[in-house]
């Protein structure tokens, strides 16, 4: 009976210490971290637009004809390359026409030159009348006259040959044909449209309430469905109309960032910039008791810290709270995470592998 007491004593004594261990830690939670970011930023609006070329040109002849050749659509040209060719005979036949005609006032000029010399003479001998020198003089000066504009009929004819190869003011590809080979073709008659597909911007229409934060050579972002970058405002043309109260902003883009005619969306500061904490959305948990994040301490604790959000800038957002910007947050597996919890973390691109 007694050793019967003694059994249940030690056993008794042995459930509390039990009791009274504490429960093993969590093991550490792999979480993705990011950098809480002291930086300006300000409210933004997203507006429409589209890409455009800023040299997008019709090209026309600047003489008429019959078109003997052109440019395949899709064809890439450098500035000075041909076009199209028109059929120049009408114009070579003008230019041995004017060549004749030079040739004519030429030998006119001649002999009235001498004739000019030789009644000089003969005038000072008295030998001929004063008039008939004069008359000499003056049919002198009419053929220098006529030689000179058979000249320049020649230059002309020279320049209206040469411009029957309509040739590519730029470098560009050409897009779309107007007219095609056969086809007569008039002064100033559209042939084809050519775009410079390497100096491309987006041309937006946006608010007239945006003037006072935005300015020439501010980055602001650019995305479509497919890419989204920072760029480089070219200019803003303050001027809208009664109607839309929109504005024209120009943001220049790299060559092949964008397709021409496509359309982007584009963030423009919409108040003043101010001084801010901000972390990426991704951290943020939200609970029907408000919104939190998880800070990583020295000790690779997570600390939860209740925040309320301000204005949003692209992926990251404005936190207030006792946000301390020189701990990481936590941006996924926080959802997991419980206040305290040790963490651990590898480099970004192993910890996305294990993560998933």
């Amino acid at each position: 009976m007694k050793n019967f007491s003694v059994a249940a004593l030690l056993v008794a004594v042995s459930c509390v210490s039990i009791a009274q261990e504490k429960p093993p830690e969590p093991p550490p939670a792999l979480v993705e971290i990011e950098d809480v970011r002291a930086e300006r930023i300000a409210e933004q609006i997203w507006v429409p637009g589209t890409v455009v070329s800023r040299t997008d040109s019709d090209i026309a002849a600047e003489v008429s004809g019959r078109i003997t050749w052109m440019a395949e659509v899709g064809d890439s040209v450098e500035a000075g390359d041909v076009l199209a060719k028109l059929d120049d005979h009408m114009l070579q036949l003008n230019y041995q026409q004017n060549s004749s005609n030079i040739a004519k006032w030429e030998a006119s000029v001649d002999l009235l030159s001498r004739k000019q010399v030789r009644f000089s003479k003969m005038a000072q001998q008295n030998n001929s009348s004063k008039d008939q020198l004069d008359e000499i003089i003056s049919d002198l000066e009419i053929a220098r006259q006529e030689l000179a504009q058979a000249k320049i009929a020649k230059q002309l004819t020279e320049y209206q040959i040469s411009q029957s190869q309509v040739k590519a003011p730029f470098k560009a590809m050409v897009v779309e044909r107007k007219q095609s080979p056969g086809e007569y073709t008039g002064v100033g008659q559209d042939l084809m449209r050519i775009v410079d597909t390497s100096n491309i911007e987006a041309s937006i229409r946006a608010p007239l309430s945006a003037v006072p934060f935005i300015r020439q050579g501010m980055t602001v972002q650019v995305k479509d469905k497919y890419h989204e970058l920072n760029e480089t405002i070219r200019t803003i043309v303050p001027v809208g109309n009664a109607l839309s109260r929109m504005m024209e902003v120009r943001v220049k883009l790299n060559s092949g960032d964008f397709a021409i005619g496509s359309a982007v969306r584009v963030a423009l500061p919409h108040s003043e910039f101010h001084d801010a904490l901000t972390v990426p959305r991704d951290a943020l948990v939200l609970r029907k008791s408000g919104a939190f994040i998880y800070q990583v301490d020295a000790d690779n604790a997570a600390q939860q810290i209740s925040v309320k959000t301000g204005i949003g800038a692209g992926e990251r957002i404005e936190v207030f709270g006792d946000v301390r910007e020189n701990e990481p947050v936590v941006i996924r597996g926080a959802e997991r995470l419980k206040a305290g919890q040790k963490v651990r973390f590898l480099e970004k691109d192993d910890q996305l592998a294990q993560l998933n």
